[in-house]
Order: structure tokens, then sequence, then C-alpha cells
């Protein structure tokens, strides 16, 4: 059966799919950046269990000497990465929503680290053509505070995974991803948003998407600032500024990917980026607002100092 293709763009990128990415902006036909095919994959090298996880799944990952990458959730489906020019997947499913569930996650994050880009585990907006960014364990809030800025009509540029790029003269700019928050039904209640603009995702029964009716900002915009969020501690929430030493190692400890990739000289490109960061940009730790009022006192005391 022939396969039509369908063109998007995400991460500055215009791309070539063989499967349908409803979350991706349409675009007309042209030549690509990034193809996505859907075939069989060879056997790959011998896996490795990674932190990545995604939908209950842990994958597992392999890479060989030509520096292919292999992300693998068997038995549900497998990706192979090449030369940040091509992502082959590898399934029987035939749900659309997983399949794209699956691909726009750590599997394009292959391709992204691939092409060079600073990668970090986190969420980011646009405030004043400034780029934030919000990183955190899993359940720190990240996605609800971005989601937060958004109901006040503030551009998202990425929610799971922050993409970084530096100019000709090294600054570093945040690159829009995709419109889409995932959020939980918690969030969804305590910020009070319309269930009916928000359709429900396969990563978690009362996991919601807000798509549709999201601001997304489409231009790259500068770093501005970098929150870690912690858990709440009773006090009011007050950034406490990381030192420009300690900055690398924070960054490296919200790396969305396999660990095993940044070994080498990947590791040494990791922190020489980290370091241009640290050079210019502030990262302030921050304990999460404890309920959704100071949630929307944090959001406000933002708008109003950048």
């Amino acid at each position: 059966m022939e396969l039509s293709n369908y063109y998007y763009t995400a991460y500055g990128l215009a791309i070539s799919s063989e499967i349908a990415l409803p979350q991706l902006t349409e675009i007309q036909p042209t030549t690509v950046d990034l193809t996505i095919k859907r075939e069989q994959l060879p056997a790959s090298p011998p896996l490795h269990t990674t932190k990545v996880y995604r939908s209950g799944l842990n994958a597992q990952f392999a890479r060989n000497d030509s520096n292919n990458l292999w992300l693998d959730w068997s038995p549900l489906m497998r990706f192979l990465a090449v030369d940040g020019h091509q992502l082959t997947l590898d399934t029987d499913q035939t749900d659309e929503e997983l399949l794209a569930l699956f691909t726009l996650s750590e599997a394009l994050g292959l391709i992204l680290f691939q092409k060079g880009y600073f990668l970090l585990h986190g969420s980011a907006i646009q405030l004043n053509n400034k780029g934030l960014v919000f990183l955190g364990l899993p359940g720190a809030g990240k996605s609800t505070t971005v989601a937060a800025f958004a109901q006040q009509g503030i551009p998202v540029l990425s929610d799971d995974m922050v993409c970084i790029r530096f100019d000709e003269a090294q600054k570093p700019l945040l690159i829009p991803a995709f419109s889409q928050i995932k959020i939980w039904e918690s969030a969804v209640e305590g910020l009070q948003l319309d269930k009916t603009s928000l359709t429900p995702v396969r990563e978690g029964l009362t996991k919601f998407s807000w798509h549709e009716s999201v601001a997304f900002a489409e231009e790259a915009v500068p770093l501005e600032r970098i929150f870690v969020l912690e858990p709440p501690d009773g006090a009011e929430p007050t950034p406490k500024q990381v030192s420009k030493s300690q900055l690398p190692i924070e960054l490296l400890n919200h790396f969305p990917l396999p660990d095993l990739l940044l070994t080498g000289q990947s590791l040494k490109a990791y922190f020489e980026k980290s370091a241009v960061i640290a050079s210019s940009i502030p990262l302030f730790k921050l304990n999460r607002p404890a309920n959704f009022a100071k949630l929307h006192e944090f959001v406000a005391y933002l708008k109003t100092t950048l």
C-alpha cells in the first residue's frame, strides 16, 4: 500500500511524515529537513535500559559505530534516528494518536540531538519577547505552570522538551516546538480550564492535551531566565539564584534523552554549551507555588517584572 506524506513544521524543521501528526502545524509540500518513515527495522545493537518512560513503558537505547540511534519501546514500537535527517518507526500499531504520542517524544529528540541542538526536559514560554524555561522532576508542575501562563494569553514555546540553539554571537535561542500542553485533570480543575477545549491523551486516563486554543510562539526568542521547580515548602515562593559554576551540573540533571548519549565528545560539547548559557543566563531554584492562587500570583509577578 502506498503511503501518503504529510508535511509539517516543528522545532524550526520542515518535516515530511508517513504518519499523521495532528499536533503539528501543516505546511505545503516542500524540501524537508526531516523525513519520518514507517518500515521494518533491522536488529539493533545491544540495548541498554534508560530513564525514559512513555505510557508506562521503559525505553531501551542503542547506538552503532555510524552514530545511528535506536529507541526501543518493545513490544509496542521501535525508532531509528539517522544523521538528524531520517526517523524510522517500526510498529504494528495503527492507532494514530498512539503513533503521534511516541513519535513526538524522545524519539524526535534523538533527531534534534543529532542536529546539535541543546535539549532540556522542561517547558518554555515567550514573555515580552523573552524566553523563560521551567525545569523540574516529573510531577514538579512544569506543564501546569506553563498552562497558567497560557491561560493569560502568554504564548507557549514548548512543553516536555526544550530545544535551544546558539546564534552567530553564541547567544542561546529557544526554538518553538509545537502547540500542545499536556496537563493532569487536577490541574485542569485547579486552573478552571474548559474541558470541552481539551482532548484526553493516551499517557494517562486523567491527562489532557490543550492544543487547539493555546497561544503558540512561532519564532525563536532569546533565552532570558531558567527556573528549576521544587516541591512547595510552605513559604512564599522566592527564587534563589544558582551560582554560574553549578549551572552546568544543574542543566545536566535535566537532559531528556538516554544518558548514554552523553559520553566523550558529546558530553564535552554539552558542558561547553552549558557554560555558554551560564555566562549570560541566570538560573533560579523556586519552590512551586503551594496552590493555584499562589501560582496565579507568580504569573502576575513575572508578567510585571520581565
